[in-house]
């Protein structure tokens, strides 16, 4: 178990170092989602919208979903719609129809841009602003569909500047050979774009438009009719594109039945070096992944390093998108898993494609389309951003701190949080006692952005105890039964179940364990339920009952050390002299158990009165049996004076209450007469007058 977990540990650490949070959680397709919190990651199926093709989400610094949106509508982290959060003129099958920038400089402000489809009304790039801290922290659009081109739709894409703040977004104005890429910075969207020219002279497109992680190559898929790929190189400083050239995958290849949309997506690997290409020829033939080496910049030489990766007949090919743990994944069309590029830096089949890897249909209504969400590609650079980490136990005082890269860096001055300073590059820092302290990086470089430097922070939590779940605990039940610790900041927890929250309620006895990792320190507790000896409530004693004659209910196990029965009496033995159902609640070893006896009437004397006042005082207001008793075939009828029968009952509980067809009878005498079997089976006749008083 500890070997399954530092395997854990290990896999988390290298999502934490290498990936932005904000691209942990994906929705896409048919309601379907993936959380990278974990490796691999886990199957979604709570989202609240679907689309066809292109959609984008955004999650938090711990990586927790923000909001995300098909291009039409946004949901807000409670799967509901966000306020104002309609109507967005993205559209569903616009193959990358959205994208969420952060506002440089403006921590609860964020730009969803959004492109509309080929053939499709709502045409231009355009943009709506949400403010997250709107609607009591679930977000609101504040401004809505403001345009910044009528000519575009389907290709749009993003990347940092170099200086890791501002951001470059690009898209291809139709009807021109110029692609624009327009600059977000914290002064907010650049008036004019940077026009740059392309090589290829496109008439379809639809397909993808991808960044390079590393921000210095841009591929434009061109689809049907085309089947073109046009590769760039990208000058993250000036926004320029430059050294367009073109390709065509399946030059000469047929569609047998007029439905190809051939090269559709595309994504680069990690180091940028190789592109991957999705295909769908047709609806009746085969879709096919290529890998190429695209690190020549030589369409030629591109070409000859063609590698089929995967040919799966009959699947529909969809996007590609690189995740936080560098590996790449594929939708395909109607299906319900996804599949995976496990190593996607390497070439040929050492790049390990696993088709299928990752069923999302687990509550049979989430499937994927052909889209996968949209980022800014540099959240997916391993080099992009420098952070630092801590390792070892979470108890630890001494804290060692490593910044995750070197290179750029002039110097370092690093805020422990407890007035206590560093200007050492991996330093280690002694606490005086556990607590929550923010630390704070200052790096000092000489780049592009012409910024002094970089600040990068965290909280991190020193634990004052490893004794996170307590003693060993022994409890009657487990209904209901919540264990586990409070909240701990940015931190993310996984049980032996499989839980990843900081409490679970649990469903067997046995031994439990929870791993907290806080930014890269860990802690690990665990914690055996066992079950409690319960006290034994059993109720002995005869099981039938006469008026005359009553019997004892008892409770004798010694454990127990209170009793409460339904007739509100709390001693160990009851004397009952009536039929019914008695239920006992006892007390012991802090646990509580219940028995029920059900007592019956046995073979009694009919106790039959010989006056009865019905003037409703609650008193002797009825005549009938008194007294209760088992019977057969009862049977009873009263006379008047005259001996008409003005009373009839086949029930012994049933009596008369002095009246005939609801008038009141006169006082004075008046016959009755009884039948029953009893329960040895004996027939039994009795006979007498009862006096009315009124």
């Amino acid at each position: 178990m500890k070997k399954l977990f530092l395997i854990y540990i290990l896999l988390f650490s290298v999502i934490l170092l290498f990936a932005q949070r904000q691209a942990n959680v994906w929705y896409f397709g048919s309601k379907a989602g993936l959380d990278f919190k974990q490796s691999p990651p886990r199957a979604l199926y709570n989202a609240g919208l679907s689309s066809l093709e292109g959609c984008a989400t955004i999650s938090d610094a711990k990586g927790e979903i923000l909001f995300y949106t098909n291009g039409v509508s946004i949901n807000n982290k409670l799967h509901k719609l966000m306020k104002n959060g309609t109507g967005l003129m993205g559209d569903l099958s616009s193959t990358s129809n959205t994208v969420i920038v952060p506002a440089p400089g403006r921590n609860n402000i964020f730009f969803i841009f959004t492109i509309g489809a080929l053939n499709q009304s709502g045409k231009g790039f355009r943009y709506s602003i949400v403010d997250i801290n709107g609607d009591n922290g679930l977000g609101e659009v504040t401004e809505k569909n403001i345009l910044i081109e009528n000519q575009s739709f389907e290709k749009l894409s993003a990347i940092h500047h170099c200086n890791k703040s501002d951001v470059w977004i690009t898209i291809r104005k139709w009807g021109t050979n110029e692609y624009h890429t327009y600059l977000v910075s914290n002064s907010g969207i650049g008036s004019s774009p940077v026009v740059s020219n392309a090589s290829y002279a496109a008439t379809n497109p639809i397909g993808a438009l991808k960044f390079s992680a590393n921000g210095k190559k841009l591929a434009a898929v061109y689809s049907f009719e085309n089947n073109v790929i046009e590769l760039m190189d990208f000058d993250n400083v000036s926004g320029i594109l430059s050294n367009p050239v073109y390709f065509q995958p399946e030059y000469g290849v047929s569609d047998p039945d007029g439905t190809d949309s051939k090269s559709y997506g595309a994504e680069f690997s990690p180091n940028g070096n190789l592109l991957y290409i999705s295909s769908h020829n047709s609806n009746t033939g085969p879709s096919t992944l290529y890998q190429f080496d695209v690190s020549s910049g030589v369409a030629s030489t591109i070409l000859a390093s063609k590698q089929i990766i995967a040919q799966i007949y009959p699947w529909a090919a969809g996007a590609l998108q690189i995740g936080p743990d560098q590996k790449i994944y594929m939708a395909m069309g109607r299906d319900t898993s996804i599949s995976v590029i496990e190593n996607p830096d390497l070439g040929g089949p050492a790049c390990n494609f696993q088709y299928n890897k990752i069923s999302l249909n687990g509550n049979n209504n989430s499937f994927v389309q052909f889209g996968l969400p949209g980022f800014i590609q540099s959240y997916f650079d391993p080099s992009s951003f420098y952070d630092f980490t801590r390792a070892g136990l979470c108890t630890d005082l001494n804290v060692q701190f490593t910044v995750n890269k070197t290179n750029g860096i002039d110097s370092v001055k690093w805020d422990f949080g407890d007035n206590q300073y560093s200007t050492l590059l991996n330093s280690s820092h002694n606490y005086a006692k556990a607590g929550y302290y923010t630390v704070n990086l200052n790096v000092y470089k000489n780049d592009c952005s012409g910024l002094l430097f970089e600040t990068i922070s965290h909280k991190i939590w020193i634990a004052d105890s490893s004794n996170l779940l307590g003693a060993d605990k022994g409890t009657c039940s487990l209904a209901n039964l919540e264990i586990g610790i409070d909240e701990i900041t940015e931190a993310n927890y996984l049980w032996n179940t499989g839980a990843e929250t900081n409490k679970i309620n649990t469903e067997v006895f046995g031994l439990y364990w929870l791993k907290v990792n806080q930014n890269g320190c860990s802690l690990s507790d665990s914690l055996n339920l066992f079950e409690k000896p319960k006290p034994i409530a059993k109720i002995t004693g005869n099981g039938e009952v006469c008026l005359n004659k009553g019997i004892d209910l008892k409770a004798t196990d010694p454990s127990v050390v209170s009793y409460l029965w339904n007739t509100g009496e709390t001693t160990p033995n009851i004397h009952v002299i009536s039929a019914g159902t008695y239920s006992l609640q006892v007390t012991g070893n802090l646990c509580i158990a219940y028995d029920t006896a059900i007592v019956n009437w046995g073979n009694c004397e009919a106790f039959i009165p010989t006056a009865f006042t019905p003037n409703n005082d609650g008193l002797n207001d009825n005549f009938g049996v008194a007294s209760g008793f088992a019977t057969n075939d009862f049977h009873m009828q009263v006379f008047d004076r005259w001996g008409n029968t003005i009373f009839l009952s086949s029930d012994n509980t049933l009596k008369w209450d002095g009246t005939q067809k609801g008038k009141p009878m006169p006082n004075g005498a008046y016959s009755w007469y009884i039948s029953y079997i009893d329960t040895k089976l004996r027939k039994i006749f009795l006979q007498g007058t009862i006096m009315l008083i009124r």
